[in-house]
């Protein structure tokens, strides 16, 4: 059962970091012309954002686990 409450803790402070960052960013290099001299190629950024809600349902579920790895049976 212990291991069901650091499944939880994770998962709260995982929700946690969710809404607090809300989203991250990071850099591709894409190819735009190969030809069989030149290769020119740029960097594109994307961007992944997330609803701090998605944040929310991960801490809610986060409690649950652990609460549930605390009941003996």
């Amino acid at each position: 059962m212990q291991t069901l409450k650091i499944a939880g803790v994770a998962l709260v402070l995982l929700g946690i970091v969710m809404i607090a960052i809300g989203g991250f960013s990071y850099k591709q290099k894409k190819k735009v012309l190969d030809t069989g001299v030149i290769d020119i190629t740029a960097k594109e950024t994307k961007t992944i954002t997330w609803p701090p809600i998605v944040g929310g349902i991960v801490v809610l579920g986060g409690v649950v686990v652990y609460i549930l790895g605390g009941k003996n049976r």
